[in-house]
Order: C-alpha cells, then structure tokens, then sequence
C-alpha cells in the first residue's frame, strides 16, 4: 500500500489519542431507562429527542473548541456502513484522506442524560460546501453541543426544517439534577471513547495492516475534469 507510515512512528509505542487535533484547515473545502454505566452499550448516536443531557466540557468553561476533533472514515462491514475513527498526527490524517478520498471530521462528545445514560454523540464539523452554505444539521448541532457543556438541554430532530431544534431544562428541574449531583461523568473521556469505538479504531500502528482497510482502499483512478472550453481543469 502506498505512503506507508513513517518506520520511525511504528518503533516507538505510543498512546496516539494523545496526538494533537486535525489543524483548524484540515478538511475544509470551497422515555428514559436508568442505565448502569459499567455494562453500558455505547451507540455512538445522538441523544435520543425526550431525553435532556449535558455533554462534558474538558475546558470547564464552556469552550467548544476544547473537545478535541478526530476523523473518521466509512467501511462497509458485516454488509453495512461503519465508521472507524482515526487517531493519529496530522500525516496520518493525510495519507488516510488521500487513500480514501474522503474523510469526515468530527468532535466525539461525551454526554450523559439526566438518567445517568452515558454516551458518545459524534458531532460532525460544520464547513461550508462549494456554493458556501453549511449543512444545517451539522451547525445546528455544534450550537446545541455548545449549550450542553454548561445547561441540560435536548436536541430534537426537525425532519420537516432539515436541522435540530433545541431545548433548555426549566429552572426547576435543572435545580433539581444538580441537588442530585448530576451529571457525574464518573468515567475517564478517553476511555469512554475508546469502548464507543472499540475493534473500530485506525491508528498508523494497524493501519496498513487491518482488513477492511486492506480490503477497502485501492489505487486511485486518473479522471480528467474539463472546463466549459474542454481545457483540462485537474
């Protein structure tokens, strides 16, 4: 497989989830049940519509930009579409866009409801498309992920609008969650997010090795892309 990684990076065992962030330009183009948290079933989704729930705020001030970004990449397995989440410096973030042609940049926020349900919501990166507009779910769901590091709030999904709608807890009851010591984010962030992605994560230690990867990626094609005048544009 090309670009292989760096012999250097593979000699020296680290703990990649310690690897700075994709740079801020990387990627961007023109009823509840009380859950017990040691045997929770991570579902990588969204907080369901009906349940309020604040997402852990690393800053302890509020600051979105402090949850720390990853990417992911999509890969058919057992039949359906699954996304691997990549850890690593920002060469690896290259080679693995340059071998799929498309990742996805995300902030994998922690939550837990007012139920003490513990999850990890993949939030993806708001940027805009070609004609500069940005995915309405993709914003509407960072300004709610925002709200969530200092209130309880919900998100619902407004099928009709094409975004989330968001909701704050009424005075009354966030009183009350607090009265309960909620939220307690009694589990490390990192661990949490190592179980949401467990047998699903990329680093530049298995990349080139892991099947679906193996499977997955394949040489690219030369295509020719031409303008209006039949010049050459790629």
């Amino acid at each position: 497989m090309a670009n292989t990684i760096n012999d250097n990076q593979k000699e020296a065992k680290q703990d990649w989830f310690d690897c700075p962030e994709p740079s801020k330009d990387f990627n961007q183009t023109v009823k509840e049940t009380k859950v017990n948290p040691n045997s929770a079933v991570y579902t990588r989704q969204r907080p369901k519509d009906e349940e309020y729930f604040r997402c852990y705020d690393p800053s302890g001030v509020g600051d979105i930009t402090k949850i720390k970004r990853y990417v992911i990449v999509n890969m058919i397995v057992k039949g359906k579409p699954t996304p691997f989440l990549c850890v690593g410096p920002e060469d690896f973030y290259e080679k693995v866009r340059n071998d799929f042609g498309k990742v996805t940049v995300i902030s994998p926020a922690m939550y837990e409801t007012s139920n003490g349900r513990v999850d990890i919501w993949p939030v993806k990166e708001p940027k805009e498309n070609q004609n500069g507009n940005v995915n309405a779910w993709n914003a509407t769901a960072n300004d709610i992920l925002e709200k969530s590091l200092t209130q309880w709030v919900r998100s619902v999904s407004n099928q009709e609008l094409g975004y989330y709608d968001g909701y704050l807890c009424n005075d009354e009851k966030a009183a009350a969650l607090a009265e309960e010591g909620k939220p307690e984010f009694k589990e490390d962030y990192k661990n949490v997010l190592q179980k949401a992605y467990q047998g699903f994560i990329l680093t530049p230690d298995n990349y080139d090795s892991d099947p679906h990867v193996q499977e997955f990626v394949g040489a690219k094609m030369n295509t020719v892309v031409k303008d209006e005048k039949g010049k050459k544009i790629n």
